[in-house]
């Protein structure tokens, strides 16, 4: 086998490798485009969720409404249960920290 032949080889051979690279790169970027199109969809749903929200709601206003729902609920002894539950886990992990 000559230089020529060798080299004309190894040439064909990296045009094929190439052509191989070229499609797994162009597959790649399709997903790519794919993945970055449902993220801004994810996105604006997001958004939208939030829209829906209110701006912002001062503490006094989330506890009275708290209390609200806590007063209307059918099972008035399981709320009061969890909240003294939840009272009594926040003193002793306040504790333990301090």
């Amino acid at each position: 086998m000559t230089d020529a032949t060798r080299d004309a080889a190894t040439i064909d051979a990296l045009r094929a490798e190439n052509g191989i690279l070229r499609a797994r790169v162009e597959a790649a970027e399709a997903a790519i485009a794919d993945l970055r199109a449902e993220a801004l969809q994810r996105r604006q749903q997001v958004r939208e969720l939030v829209a829906d929200l209110p701006v912002a709601m001062s503490r006094k206003t989330l506890l009275r409404q708290v209390l609200r729902d806590g007063l209307k609920h059918p099972d008035k002894r399981g709320v009061v249960t969890r909240a003294t539950n939840k009272a009594r886990r926040d003193a002793r992990d306040a504790l333990r920290r301090g």
